[in-house]
């Protein structure tokens, strides 16, 4: 061997090992059992019991166990199997058994915590599903709510008011340019379109001064709560219009609201027609509503002359909007009443704006010299103008002139309820009421009766073809189509 600095001892500082040393590894602590000499005599009386303390590991002192359990004696036997005849191993399988004693015993109160938890646990699981069935028995659960709409950013939301106000611009412009039978088919192909469309007209409602339905509303309760007179015994006539009864058949006042939309008037009496035994029947394209009928209202599924009352609100609005007028006769009862609001950018002006005045410099023509006996002179100036300029008139030439719509619906059999001046409302800034009755023979249109063969004057001469359609080309053009500008 081969001497390492720092390693290497001196022979004088090794110790010889003596024989009788019998010293254990827990640092020379004594490991023989106390009380018995180790060289105790065997004899025929102690053999037991030296063979039970030495070779078996047991304690002859010890108190004997009457049951013990099955893990201890599996312990106890699996130790004994690996005990030594000499005290170091009995001290050894001693304490080994402790060490596996205690952990068994930690094991045990682990288990048993961990059971006790669960069983814990089970108890309030079923404490709580017998609350949870006895709500469920007493109140139903709620319903799983809607998930929240994303939130927009104030560029997507002027975005979107963009694109809602374009695509309303564009199903008006339909609606207005296009015969109802055309529209019909577009809503029942596309019924999400009129849903869009009425989104973008409640908006612009929003921003008007007033809305005509208010006032129809206004009519009927004020007027639904008047009787009328007992038939032999007439009272006198009423001075206004507003103060006549609605008239009635049966004692039931029926309404047709054609072209109602989502039904605004018919919700809004739901609550008092019982009261004022009033039926209200809505019309349109589209059902968005439960009160609202599907229909083309130049083809209503009404019997003739079973409606009291017929309202156009804001509804004339096809090519066709005559035959909404015939269909309107049709429906309507002898002395029953048309209300008609629209937009006043319909109906044309007195005169155009636009025509060149008669003494203006740009039509001026030339006339003869003062003093001459000649006389000539220009055009005779218009007899509004001189009215307006010389007389001090009032100035009604830019008024609303809805005298040819009056003449349509005169030769289909409706005049006017009232005098001209209660019958046509030109107060409001924006649109024009007119009340009518049916209470003439219509001389135009589906009503009107052809003439008896071999009465009446002769024609002098036979109608040039084409003059007939004509005629009906520019009634149908009375009512402007009311399109927004583009922008």
């Amino acid at each position: 061997m081969f001497a390492v600095p720092g390693w290497s001892v001196s022979a004088d500082g090794l110790k010889a090992e003596t024989a009788g040393s019998n010293k254990g590894d827990a640092g020379g602590k004594k490991r023989k059992r106390p009380g018995r000499p180790r060289d105790e005599a065997v004899t025929a009386d102690n053999v037991t019991q030296l063979y039970e303390s030495v070779v078996e590991g047991k304690n002859p002192n010890a108190p004997k166990q009457d049951k013990p359990s099955k893990r201890q004696k599996k312990n106890g036997d699996s130790k004994d199997a690996h005990s030594k005849d000499n005290g170091d191993g009995k001290r050894r399988a001693e304490q080994d058994r402790g060490q596996q004693d205690g952990g068994t015993k930690a094991k045990d109160a682990k288990d048993k915590k961990k059971k006790n938890r669960r069983e814990n646990h089970t108890t309030e699981d079923e404490n709580e599903e017998t609350a949870d069935d006895g709500k469920h028995k007493t109140t139903a659960a709620p319903a799983q709510l809607p998930p929240a709409p994303p939130k927009l950013t104030p560029l997507q939301a002027a975005m979107r008011e963009k694109l809602v106000s374009a695509r309303f611009r564009h199903l008006n412009e339909t609606l207005y340019t296009k015969p109802s039978e055309e529209s019909f088919s577009l809503f029942q192909d596309s019924p999400e379109m009129f849903d869009e469309y009425h989104e973008g007209f409640r908006r612009q409602v929003k921003v008007w001064p007033e809305n005509p339905v208010d006032s129809f509303l206004q009519d009927i309760r004020s007027r639904g709560k008047i009787r009328q007179p007992f038939k032999g015994k007439p009272g006198a006539r009423p001075s206004s219009l507003a103060t006549s009864p609605l008239p009635r058949t049966g004692g039931t006042c029926t309404i047709a609201d054609l072209g109602c939309g989502d039904a605004a008037l018919a919700q809004s009496l739901e609550a008092d027609k019982g009261k004022m035994r009033i039926d209200v029947k809505s019309y349109d394209l589209q059902s968005p509503h439960a009160l609202v009928t599907k229909a083309d209202i130049a083809n209503l599924p009404l019997e003739e002359g079973s409606v009291n009352v017929a309202i156009f609100c804001l509804a004339l609005m096809g090519t066709n909007w005559i035959d909404f007028i015939e269909e309107a006769f049709r429906v309507l009862h002898w002395k029953g009443e048309l209300w008609v609001s629209e937009i006043k950018s319909r109906f044309g002006p007195v005169r155009n704006k636009h025509a060149p005045v008669e003494h203006s410099v740009g039509n001026r023509k030339k006339v003869g010299k003062k003093g001459k006996g000649s006389g000539g002179g220009g055009d005779a100036a218009d007899p509004m103008d001189l009215a307006v300029e010389v007389d001090g008139a009032e100035d009604n030439r830019k008024a609303t002139d809805v005298s040819a719509f009056v003449d349509a619906l005169q030769k289909r059999g409706f005049v006017l309820n009232g005098e001209r001046s209660e019958a046509i409302d030109l107060s409001n800034k924006m649109f024009v009421k007119m009340r009518f009755i049916k209470g003439a023979t219509p001389t135009k249109g589906r009503a009107a009766k052809a003439p008896e063969p071999g009465r009446g004057k002769k024609a002098s001469f036979a109608p040039k073809i084409g003059e007939e359609e004509e005629k009906e080309a520019n009634e149908s053009a009375i009512l402007k189509p009311c399109v927004y500008k583009i922008r």
